[in-house]
């Protein structure tokens, strides 16, 4: 869908409606969470905080994302990827209003410089959804597999037993060029719609964003770019061979560490987080004159019509 397009039908459906979402390499320590919003107007309930919106642009300079692949490995349609490997940040607007943003990696944190990508969906996932959800059963069911070396693989025995197969081989959920479903632990399964608008810089530190959209809740996830990082990222989860396990804890015996940490331990190291600096504006858009004078056209009629029935 080119931006233009997505800008006449959010505009119109907005016209129509009259203005009427342990001891293994710590995957499960970031589930999807947004934070504070980017933007969030204060005329509407924002359906992150239940509340209404601050009115206020937030642009915080020190988010994080874990690895320099995480956008770019999204873009496989064999592997997917890793959500917890991208950023999800969302804003809530109240009208068609143009949104421009920058996003820098800046390396304050010395784990080296993020090249950034980010795509852009309608809609939120809350409550912490994350890869490899168990339930409910109608979403589990519905899932196709994760390959042996993924964190979440242990999700295909629920997959296999709620009716699903096993005929794909994926790192995980997110996609970072389509419409992507995930679920939490409490059975709520949430589905983000892709709008068509991304962009990344795989070599630059930075990459910047304008588009006019309806009104509506969007979720901005920002991730990793660079195809060298996003391989070797991939190459090292393939090493694992599924065991993450780099500490003894409840879920990994001290066999599965001396057998594995290594592996898990490069692996880790290529998700280092890395830092990220925004920059985000909002201008709304003031209501075209054709709609304008069909308005007026519409309290003429009537006034018109008014000035009959009294003579």
């Amino acid at each position: 869908m080119s931006a233009r397009s997505h800008v006449l039908r959010s505009f119109t459906a907005a016209i129509l409606s009259v203005f009427g979402l342990a001891g293994t390499v710590g995957q499960a320590s970031a589930h999807v969470s947004y934070g504070q919003s980017l933007f969030s107007d204060s005329s509407i309930i924002d359906p992150v905080t239940g509340a209404n919106g601050t009115g206020i642009i937030n642009a915080n300079p020190n988010r994080t994302v874990s690895s320099n692949a995480g956008w770019l490995a999204g873009q496989n349609s064999t592997t997917w990827a890793n959500s917890h490997d991208n950023r999800f940040l969302y804003f809530n607007l109240a009208q068609t209003s143009t949104v421009n943003f920058t996003l820098t990696g800046n390396n304050t944190n010395g784990n080296g410089v993020l090249n950034p990508g980010y795509s852009l969906f309608q809609g939120v996932a809350l409550n912490a959804v994350h890869d490899g959800a168990t339930v409910p059963a109608s979403y589990i069911g519905a899932q196709t597999g994760f390959a042996s070396w993924s964190p979440f693989a242990a999700a295909n025995t629920a997959i296999t037993a709620n009716g699903g197969t096993l005929s794909t081989q994926h790192w995980g959920q997110y996609r970072s060029n389509a419409d992507f479903t995930m679920a939490n632990d409490s059975g709520q399964a949430y589905t983000l719609q892709y709008t068509g608008l991304s962009g990344s810089n795989g070599s630059g530190n930075t990459v910047t964003g304008t588009y006019t959209l309806g009104p509506g809740i969007y979720s901005l996830v920002v991730g990793g770019a660079n195809a060298n990082d996003t391989a070797a990222l991939l190459n090292a989860a393939i090493a694992t061979g599924g065991n993450y396990c780099t500490a003894v804890s409840a879920s990994c015996t001290a066999e599965q560490v001396a057998a594995g940490s290594a592996n898990a331990t490069a692996y880790s190291n290529l998700r280092l987080a890395r830092t990220l600096g925004i920059e985000f504006n909002v201008s709304p858009v003031p209501i075209p004159a054709a709609a304008w004078l069909f308005g007026s056209g519409i309290a003429g009629i009537v006034a018109l019509a008014r000035r009959r029935a009294s003579r």
